[in-house]
């Protein structure tokens, strides 16, 4: 009877610990990192500004000057998914002259690595991901008159 529990307890133990893997592997998750980016482009105003920590007041540039970016893998992953993000809107094709008219692209970034759409669930604990939407709408500033506002929102998770 000896004989046929080792290999019986062998299993058991292995199972314990694909469990335990498991259950690591199903409580990760992204955690927002506090690193944003926002840009607004029109033609009557441009607007830029920034955070690189979570509860720090944001600065007013272009993203790209915290101390940690590309060390974290954020110039690399907000460049890839703003990438693709922008290609999105651009390939839509908004209407200037028509109010309303509208285009959207959504991207995230994993390793430089873009992807359409938004972050997928599953992840590997200690990876970063910058997640980018764009839009590209036409809006009445006055008088009915026209134009394209530009926004993008860019915002890195770190998987935990």
């Amino acid at each position: 009877m000896l004989k046929g529990f080792k290999p019986l307890a062998a299993a058991a133990l292995c199972l314990l610990g694909l469990s335990a893997f498991a259950q690591n592997a199903a409580a990760a998750q992204w955690v927002d990192s506090g690193r944003t980016a926002y840009l607004k482009f029109s033609f009557f105003g441009s607007f830029a500004e920034h955070t690189c920590n979570a509860g720090t007041a944001p600065i007013q540039d272009y993203p790209g000057s915290c101390a940690n970016d590309a060390a974290s893998g954020w110039t690399a992953n907000h460049s890839a998914s703003s990438g693709l993000s922008n290609e999105q809107v651009n390939s839509c094709g908004v209407n200037p002259n028509q109010l309303g008219s509208a285009c959207y692209g959504l991207a995230y970034a994993i390793n430089g690595q873009a992807f359409a759409g938004g972050l997928p669930a599953a992840c590997n604990v200690g990876a970063r991901a910058v997640v980018t939407s764009t839009s590209m709408e036409t809006v009445e500033i006055q008088y009915e008159e026209l134009d394209v506002d530009f926004i993008e929102l860019a915002r890195e998770y770190v998987c935990q």
